[in-house]
């Protein structure tokens, strides 16, 4: 009867370890702050309900995210969730991991394939707050329209945001746009290369920047203080990361739009756990017919917010940045968060 037991327990024992969720994270690579954060708040909120998480790293390589999307789903793992270097690159990819029953959820970056489900900041709106964000400081003069890379789907839905705010003011006159510019593979580096360039051919005559992310803002900015106009241009990025947030608070950049990733990974760990658990993408959020005519994706948008040095206690508060690191070389009493 004793040894019964012992296997009775023992076979609870494996079912109830069976049952665990294993989730699959495929990441771009660790180069990025953001990814690490990331990666700690889906692991903690898997762990939290008894589940495991397997993650590779492809080291901004599409080529590297392929195999590494493949041993993946050799793991059989659960759900997979991808933060796609290429979405397009890894289609072949990820309609395997569908094919063999795994669903996938493309993490920030939308996935366009028949039955992925994606969670991440709408670029649409992301580009209407920047454009908002930066016609407050600059109503008018001489803007630059960096953008990022021409394959990104996610190019396209920025600028889409951005000039449906700016036409109007571009058609009467108010705003000119001195040059613009695409930044080859969403490189910071191509954007400050394009940015000099652009510099060079207005002879240094330029009011606002907008720029896909912060790093090519940084990047922006690095350019305006070599020709000392930091203090006399407007400059517009997103990501809202640490030194965004000081450089705002310093005032070297006029806005970012901020989008809470540790708000963004507790969701993904989320709707794994519940994908791992038989739920269907249609349960999980609205449909939204694809563009490029491959199925139907599943899409969920979390709210991004516009941080200017008036709002930086938004990025307090949430614990993305402490005040030790915001108030960094703020000379004393300049904003109400650095006293």
């Amino acid at each position: 009867m004793r040894g019964g037991l012992s296997a009775i327990i023992l076979g609870l024992f494996c079912q109830a370890a069976a049952a665990a969720p294993v989730i699959g994270v495929s990441w771009p690579g660790d180069t990025m702050r953001q990814w690490k954060a990331d990666s700690e708040t889906i692991r903690n909120a898997v762990s939290a309900a008894s589940g495991a998480v397997i993650e590779t790293d492809a080291r901004l390589s599409a080529a590297k995210q392929i195999l590494d999307v493949k041993s993946l789903i050799d793991a059989n793992v659960d759900v997979l969730i991808v933060a796609a270097v290429d979405p397009r690159a890894l289609e072949l990819s990820i309609r395997a991991a569908v094919a063999a029953g795994v669903p996938v959820i493309g993490y920030d970056r939308p996935i366009g394939l028949d039955g992925v489900f994606s969670v991440g900041f709408d670029q649409v709106g992301v580009g209407q707050l920047q454009a908002l964000a930066l016609y407050a400081a600059r109503p008018r003069g001489d803007w630059v329209l960096l953008k990022g890379d021409f394959d990104d789907p996610q190019t396209a839905r920025l600028y889409a945001g951005q000039i449906g705010v700016l036409k109007d003011s571009i058609s009467a006159g108010l705003i000119r746009i001195a040059g613009e510019a695409y930044t080859p593979g969403g490189l910071s580096l191509n954007a400050r290369r394009a940015f000099g360039n652009i510099l060079d051919d207005t002879r240094n005559i330029v009011d606002a920047v907008l720029t896909p992310d912060d790093a090519s803002a940084r990047e922006a900015i690095s350019v305006l203080e070599e020709r000392n106009l930091v203090d006399k241009v407007a400059v517009v990025g997103q990501g809202g990361d640490p030194e965004t947030l000081n450089r705002i608070a310093r005032g070297q950049q006029t806005a970012t739009i901020w989008e809470d990733h540790a708000a963004l990974g507790r969701k993904a760990a989320e709707l794994a756990l519940k994908l791992a658990d038989g739920r269907t993408p249609q349960d999980l959020g609205v449909a939204k017919p694809a563009d490029d005519g491959h199925g139907t994706t599943y899409e969920l948008h979390l709210q991004p917010f516009t941080i200017t040095v008036d709002a930086l206690g938004l990025a307090l508060t949430a614990g993305w940045i402490d005040a030790e690191h915001l108030c960094q070389g703020v000379p004393a009493g300049r904003i109400a968060d650095c006293p």
